[in-house]
């Protein structure tokens, strides 16, 4: 049904799949591919490539920047991540023709995703299909934020000065004041809305939109609701709790029991991912949708706690944060520079940390 190359799964799929396989010939093929077709279409990327198959989505175009920056830390393939910041930065120069005297972004001519299928919108407060209601919303413009914050990033790995057109902080400001709810300390969907999805509070929180003294509020938020989104947006929740230290409430929603789970999954006898938590939460759900993946990379970076800490792993950063309630794991996987096994020892010895 899908042939090409989807962008916004790919941030998923290429994470999981660098563990999985310890081979980046796909991750970098698919970064190419985007490049390539955006050379004859529009600099705003596509939402799919190779194909004849000309879809567009807002969200999965700023994620391009996300995906360099994570397959230069998996690779540390400095040529080929050098070939292709320009093409993230003509995104963003895209993307900036639809900017505001505020600097937030209102994007007209490629839908907006949110999270898909609809049902998993967490009620999801602004108008998505076409036409696009008028003014400015919460996920498109933290995407926006996010893709910003990851070229001024990647330049900076690579030696290069600042871009001055990314304003980081002229736009968190902007987007603080704009959405967020000094009331609750949480983040709304939209100007003018009083709805906090999950979706609303989980990419500010990721990002950094989110100042320290607003965290408790928006995580308990996260706790409350669980993965009220579908099994895209998982990825963007799970990766906002651990940066905000919470890798317990990460570990317990890769084990959550609910209908909004792995679990589910699983008990409905899946052996690969499935497009949606449930076969009836769609009507043509995908049970091989590999964006389902990310306990995979999550369980890897933030409860065993290994990552690259240098391009290319050169260097390795150990920090795990394994539960006591996890009795055994042993992991093996290749990366660029070599194999990594990791047995932890038995919970009792363990560190609380």
């Amino acid at each position: 049904r899908e042939k090409g190359q989807y962008l916004g799964d790919n941030t998923i799929i290429a994470h999981a799949h660098a563990y999985v396989s310890g081979d980046l010939r796909l991750y970098r093929k698919a970064l190419l591919d985007f490049a390539l077709l955006a050379e004859r279409t529009c600099p705003g990327l596509m939402a799919v490539a190779p194909g004849h198959y000309m879809q567009e989505f807002a969200d999965y175009s700023l994620q391009y920047p996300m995906q360099l920056l994570e397959y230069y830390r998996q690779s540390g393939d400095e040529p080929f991540v050098r070939d292709m910041l320009p093409v993230a930065e003509r995104m963003l120069a895209h993307f900036a023709a639809f900017r505001r005297e505020d600097g937030l972004i209102a994007v007209a001519d490629k839908p907006n995703l949110v999270d898909w299928p609809v049902n998993m919108r967490d009620d999801y407060d602004f108008r998505l299909q076409l036409p696009i209601q008028d003014g400015v919303h919460n996920v498109l413009n933290a995407f926006y934020y996010g893709a910003m914050r990851d070229v001024c990033a990647i330049r900076r790995l690579l030696g290069l000065p600042d871009d001055p057109a990314c304003d980081l902080a002229g736009f968190k400001q902007s987007f603080r004041r704009a959405f967020l709810d000094p009331s609750t300390n949480r983040f709304v969907d939209a100007e003018r809305s009083d709805h906090a999805s999950l979706h609303a509070n989980a990419l500010p929180l990721l990002f950094g939109l989110a100042e320290p003294a607003e965290r408790e509020a928006i995580v308990a938020l996260i706790r409350q609701k669980g993965l009220s989104c579908g099994v895209y947006m998982a990825y963007f929740v799970l990766k906002a709790l651990a940066e905000a230290g919470e890798r317990g409430l990460v570990y317990g929603l890769i084990r959550s029991e609910r209908l909004h789970s792995w679990s589910t999954m699983v008990k409905e006898g899946a052996t690969t991912c499935f497009e949606v938590w449930a076969k009836r939460l769609k009507w043509n759900t995908s049970l091989c949708h590999a964006w389902a993946s990310s306990p995979i990379p999550l369980f890897i970076e933030e409860i065993a706690g290994i990552k690259p800490a240098a391009p290319g792993w050169s260097k390795v950063a150990f920090s795990p944060r394994m539960p006591d309630t996890l009795a055994k794991v042993e992991l093996t996987f290749r990366v660029k520079s070599g194999t990594i096994r990791f047995r932890p020892a038995a919970p009792a010895s363990r560190s609380r940390d």
